[in-house]
């Protein structure tokens, strides 16, 4: 199978990340209301880049990712902080090859939209052991960090290292 990242550049490109993420939205491991979804899909719309993924054969849509440049916290001003907001890919596409080599789009992404980045950071359900076993590789990498909040859990990664890191992974793999 063969896989194209492509960036929302185009009105068309972000009418199609927002239809796939709203129609995969009980898949997309959020633990909100459905109006708290919206603002995580649309955020990197607005704030940030989104990210497509397509399947060659047949030419359809297999996963989004999307990112905000800043933080919430301090009204997006911080702008060395890229914060993923979502990713997901569709559950018959999933595998090692794939994750690191959409990693690596999104990592080149940020670095083409936010060029001062210094930290990628996001949050995940503290009760997924399978995601928790997955990401577990990044709080390894130095100066990673990973902080429990209420029912989920902050990683904190510093770009550089996680970019190393992902393009040896993509650079052993096809995708």
């Amino acid at each position: 199978m063969s896989f194209i990242f492509r960036p929302c550049a185009l009105e068309m490109d972000e009418e199609a990340y927002a239809a796939f993420l709203i129609q995969h939205h009980a898949e997309l491991n959020l633990p909100y209301s459905f109006p708290m979804k919206l603002s995580f899909m649309g955020g990197p719309l607005i704030l940030g880049k989104g990210l497509l993924l397509f399947r060659e054969e047949p030419y359809e849509i297999a996963g989004a990712a999307g990112f905000v440049c800043g933080t919430g916290e301090h009204d997006y001003e911080d702008q060395h902080i890229c914060q993923i907001e979502i990713a997901f890919i569709r559950k018959e596409y999933r595998g090692t090859r794939l994750f690191a080599h959409g990693l690596n789009a999104l990592i080149e992404l940020m670095k083409e939209s936010s060029p001062g980045v210094q930290q990628v950071q996001f949050w995940v359900r503290a009760d997924d052991r399978q995601l928790d076993r997955l990401l577990s590789k990044f709080t390894a990498l130095q100066g990673a960090s990973k902080s429990p909040v209420n029912h989920l859990m902050l990683y904190k990664i510093p770009f550089s290292e996680l970019e190393g890191y992902v393009q040896k992974r993509a650079a052993r793999t096809r995708p």
